[in-house]
């Protein structure tokens, strides 16, 4: 049974009955989401406009938020990060900015003492007016403010709950991806939330977070940014015996991904096509990679090539043309065969973006390409390739140029010589953004170097031993950037971190944890035994001694060693 938004409150449910579940697995019940729509009610009122942005990573805190103003009739508006260029492109949407957004945040105070109980009922909402604004992801362009009505929302909340309902019921949602976008947030929030099933509060930041919650049936949405690096460490069949079902959305899903997730999980493995315009519309096996099946009450059709989707999603009297192309089956399932949009200007000639794409994509040595206009390097094309295992064995006997030059041969009959490919990045995983699209904006920071990060994603940081005492010793958990400066050529197309900049990292975090070191002086017993690559997870171990001025480091992941050594600072002698 699904409710429909927005719920009336507070009798909607039960007072104990259990909303969402933190990452150590206590709840949240429905008199405590009542009480934090109170809360919010009595601080957003005194907030100028109708239209308030919203951003807040606690996704309790964040629909209540959204319910709040609801309730007072304003209309969230809900960017898909904080951002500065982002939070500049939707001021025209936004009269006030309220959550986590930093200088821009409302003068709220979101840890005070719960206010008395103030929640009436409902007032009467006409079912098509403005529930939220969001913004698509900007892949092909500008983000553009998408409206959306409580008609719409509710359409594709009794879409997901025909189709899935009776398999979801009973679980926990768990979520990789950002509930401030248009997949996130009806599939890891509204939707459990109206079919009476609990959320985690909290996004997952990795997957190694899934044995903390094993002891609970759970529904995974997840991105391909996610299931396509699957830890190797993690104790699978824990986690399998939780897990029944895995949704994957925001780009293609690769069979073998699939595949993988399919082993480890024992899960079913689904994945969704749409788009912030129109929501959910179809579904297939990634396994398989076949045609896509409209959800129960989706239709679609071929507009000049294009897939047109009529949807109660969208609304049930129009149909909304989208740029994919596609081909569509007797069945009325389909495929898509590319873009019809991402037309830009080079030297005053009009390019498509698309069309490189699918000539380079056609070329062996490349597994997947994404293809920009580089505006800061006057206005040339620049073209960002994941290779083959053909491609990467080619790249290593052959150089990066002659790969360039083989590359560029392939598109010079069917390519403008203006918009031929200037600037090349040869990557070993596309750059995604938290809902797993690659776009513009992840993909430019790879040709700007003053930009790119120079160390690693701190996960944690242990020290031991009492606060405020110098501690001889350090733990830091990091992630290898996929975009991380020191991997531009070495090794492209199969990047690994540098030896030298692991010793660097070394005495670096050292001296930030375990106090000045002194002058470096040489190394000892450097030993190197496993590569490290982007995207893996690591265990930086430091023990400093401070009466022989050594450090001892290592690296780690999970019970392989990457490498060790010792670091001799000055007076060691």
């Amino acid at each position: 049974m699904t409710r429909s938004l927005p719920l009336s409150m507070p009798g909607e449910f039960a007072p104990g009955h259990i909303v969402a579940r933190d990452l150590d697995g206590s709840p949240i019940t429905w008199s405590g989401l009542c009480a934090r729509v109170d809360f919010w009610c009595a601080r957003l009122r005194l907030l100028p406009g109708p239209k308030i942005a919203v951003h807040h990573s606690n996704s309790i805190e964040f629909i209540s938020i959204v319910f709040g103003l609801w309730r007072l009739n304003r209309i969230p508006v809900i960017p898909a990060n904080t951002l500065d260029a982002t939070l500049d492109a939707i001021t025209a949407e936004t009269d006030c900015f309220v959550g986590e957004f930093g200088h821009r945040s409302a003068a709220i105070d979101q840890t005070g003492a719960e206010t008395p109980a103030m929640i009436t009922e409902m007032p009467q909402t006409d079912v098509r007016q403005t529930a939220l604004i969001m913004f698509t992801s900007g892949s092909t362009g500008a983000p553009t403010a998408i409206h959306k009505s409580f008609e719409q929302l509710n359409g594709e909340m009794v879409l997901l709950e025909t189709q899935w309902g009776r398999e979801a019921a009973g679980t926990l949602t768990l979520g990789t991806v950002s509930h401030h976008h248009m997949y996130g947030l009806p599939f890891r929030l509204l939707w459990p939330l109206v079919s009476g099933r609990p959320f985690l509060n909290q996004g997952l930041i990795y997957l190694e977070q899934l044995l903390a919650l094993r002891q609970f049936r759970s529904t995974l949405i997840s991105s391909p940014a996610h299931l396509d690096h699957l830890p190797e460490t993690l104790d699978w069949p824990a986690v399998q015996r939780s897990i029944q079902r895995v949704f994957s959305a925001g780009a293609p899903l690769s069979p073998a991904a699939a595949e993988s997730c399919s082993q480890r999980m024992s899960a079913v493995i689904t994945e969704i096509y749409g788009s912030t315009e129109t929501g959910a519309v179809a579904f297939r096996d990634p396994v398989h990679a076949g045609p896509w099946q409209p959800l129960p009450g989706v239709t679609v059709k071929s507009v000049q090539g294009k897939l047109a989707v009529n949807s109660p999603a969208v609304d049930r009297d129009r149909w909304l043309v989208t740029e994919d192309l596609c081909e569509i089956d007797a069945g009325g399932r389909f495929r898509l065969t590319g873009r019809a949009d991402r037309i830009v200007k080079v030297a005053g000639k009009r390019v498509s973006l698309t069309a490189i794409e699918s000539a380079l994509g056609a070329h062996p040595w490349v597994e997947k390409v994404a293809i920009l206009l580089l505006q800061q390097r006057k206005s040339r094309i620049g073209a960002v390739v994941r290779l083959t295992d053909q491609g990467i064995a080619a790249l290593v006997d052959r150089g990066r140029r002659a790969i360039g030059k083989e590359l560029l041969a392939g598109l010079k009959d069917s390519v403008e010589p203006v918009a031929l490919p200037r600037y090349w990045r040869f990557v070993s995983t596309m750059p995604v953004n938290p809902q797993g699209k690659t776009t513009a904006s992840e993909l430019a920071p790879l040709f700007d170097d003053d930009n790119r990060p120079r160390y690693p994603q701190i996960l944690e940081t242990v020290t031991p031993g009492e606060p405020g005492d110098l501690p001889d010793e350090a733990l830091v958990r990091f992630v290898v950037p996929q975009d991380l400066l020191y991997l531009e050529g070495h090794f492209p197309g199969k990047p690994i971190l540098p030896g030298v900049v692991q010793v660097g990292w070394a005495i670096h975090y050292s001296r930030q944890w375990l106090g000045n070191t002194g002058e470096f002086r040489r190394l000892e017993a450097l030993k190197f035994q496993r590569v490290i690559q982007p995207g893996e997870r690591i265990a930086l171990h430091l023990k400093l001694d401070r009466n022989t001025g050594k450090l001892t480091f290592s690296y780690a992941s999970g019970d392989v060693s990457h490498s060790s050594g010792r670091v001799v600072f000055a007076g060691a002698d």
